[in-house]
């Protein structure tokens, strides 16, 4: 069984395309402050028509000294999912599932829904990216991204 959850973690990691991503977040108010992610995008794989990369993300967002809204803390997200790369004219979309931790009202929850919309040419990444527990608790606040990468 050991082998099994090692294979299917370790196995999309061969061939990984390593970025660093950076920019500003958003959340209630305008209120905004910097982010920064480490993402690790997988071999392009094939499901029928479908042409799909396995994306892992580490990253944080940095806290905010703000009356009346608790975002007063660093938040660290861990996510998984799947890039979708051939969208048009080098444009891809992914969704993930996170975790996030500590909490704020901007995210609220461990489990978080993380997707991203971005554009990537040679080693420079840009991508519109928003975090949200998707109102399975409130506050429902989320954050909303944009990041400028490079791959390494």
């Amino acid at each position: 069984m050991v082998g099994l959850i090692l294979a299917t973690v370790v196995a999309p990691l061969q061939a990984a395309d390593i970025t660093i991503e950076a920019g500003p977040s958003w959340t209630i108010g305008q209120r905004s402050t910097s982010a920064a992610f480490f993402s690790m995008v997988g071999a392009e794989r094939t499901w029928g028509w479908l042409h799909w990369q396995p994306e892992f993300d580490l990253g944080g967002i940095k806290h905010r000294h703000v009356m009346y809204h608790d975002l007063g803390r660093n938040v660290w997200i861990a996510a998984a999912g799947v890039r979708l790369p051939q969208l048009w004219r080098h444009l891809f979309f992914s969704f993930q599932v996170a975790a996030a931790s500590p909490h704020t009202d901007a995210l609220s929850s461990t489990q978080q829904f993380v997707s991203s919309l971005g554009w990537q040419q040679g080693r420079v990444v840009v991508m519109l990216r928003h975090i949200s527990n998707g109102s399975t608790h409130e506050p429902n606040d989320g954050e909303s991204m944009l990041l400028v990468g490079v791959l390494l």
